[in-house]
């Protein structure tokens, strides 16, 4: 892989990785701060309890996932550099 291909492979994983991070933090947000408001009780807990909980461990398996299958193998060592003879 040359070395322009690999800092855009890298480029991109990085900027995927940091979009889902905000997506990650605004849900926290939502479902905390958003459901606040809301007169609901789970178990005896108020809803926005058991949802940035519950919700957000949920939430950060299914972007981790996400993240899983849409990574790239970026190999870092060059082929014929000094990583090739290890």
């Amino acid at each position: 892989m040359q070395d322009e291909t690999r800092a855009d492979a890298i480029s991109r994983e990085a900027r995927r990785t940091a979009a889902v991070g905000v997506l990650f933090a605004l849900i926290w947000i939502g479902l905390g701060f958003g459901l606040s408001a809301v007169p609901v009780t789970v178990m005896g807990l108020p809803l926005w309890a058991v949802t940035s909980s519950v919700g957000v461990l949920v939430t950060g398996a299914v972007l981790a996932v996400y993240l899983a299958h849409t990574a790239e193998d970026i190999p870092l060592d060059d082929e014929a550099g000094e990583g090739a003879r290890r």
